[in-house]
């Protein structure tokens, strides 16, 4: 089917950043839009923070990583090795990069950033979401069934539950409707807000970011040590402080539409 994403068949205007040493990163062009951000209150696996459920706009356009930062990516970057070592930091070049704290994640972007000229950044929890769902209203980009979650994402019942208690190789599992893959699943992903359930709840409805720091940094998308509720779109880890590193936390990148 033609991709009409970008405004003529076809045209899909995706983006690729040379990190050197023949590693790349792709990125998809998410077309500005409006969206239901939150879960209803009668969504499985519900918690407070995910509402109440409104409508919001993203006004431009911007690039998401196709994939999770992958090991050979971070290492391309940054040359170091954090997840060496460490538990279930299973060394492979495709797999998600682990034990990365919010404020490490920001040092990436602005490495990269300086090595490409591109505003490289972590994406709000309003276009994470956005992103995540791609034009869906369901608790999973595929539906509502958790019985299919396994063909889009990795978690615990094709990790933990297998003997697999790492994070996994991107890429591997069914992308969403815009091309974007392991957005549920394999590792919990740091957002650019800092954490307030009172903001959320109170948050403009074009473009919200929380700017206002309190203890804590948004995460999203839940990992391969989760069950299925916790790898909803609209599922949120409410406390995470931007020094905090674990075995199932990592990061995807965003790049802002305008220079």
């Amino acid at each position: 089917m033609p991709d009409k994403r970008n405004g003529e068949p076809g045209a899909r205007k995706d983006l690729t950043l040379d990190l050197g040493n023949g590693v790349t990163l792709k990125l998809v062009l998410i077309p500005a839009g409006k969206f239901l951000m939150g879960s209803p209150q009668t969504e499985t696996g519900r918690s407070n923070d995910e509402g109440p459920q409104r409508e919001v706009t993203i006004s431009e356009p911007f690039h998401m990583g196709a994939c999770e930062v992958t090991q050979a990516q971070w290492r391309a970057v940054m040359d170091t090795e954090p997840w060496l070592g460490k538990m279930s930091g299973k060394p492979g070049a495709d797999h998600a990069a682990s034990w990365i704290s919010w404020n490490d994640a920001g040092k990436f972007c602005e490495a990269l950033s300086k090595k490409t000229g591109k505003r490289v950044a972590l994406p709000t929890e309003a276009q994470w979401e956005y992103a995540c769902r791609a034009g869906t209203t369901t608790a999973f980009c595929c539906g509502d069934d958790p019985s299919i979650l396994g063909e889009y994402a990795w978690f615990q019942d094709n990790t933990r539950k297998t003997g697999e208690e790492y994070a996994h190789p991107v890429g591997r599992k069914k992308p969403n409707a815009w091309g974007l893959y392991d957005m549920h699943g394999n590792v919990w992903e740091w957002c650019r807000d800092w954490n307030d359930k009172e903001y959320y709840a109170k948050a403009g409805n074009v473009d919200p970011e929380n700017t206002t720091e309190t203890q804590f940094r948004a995460v999203r998308g839940g990992s391969w040590h989760n069950d299925p509720s916790r790898c909803r779109a609209a599922a949120r880890n409410s406390w995470t402080g931007p020094n905090y590193v674990h075995y199932n936390y990592g990061f995807r990148v965003m790049v802002a539409s305008r220079p």
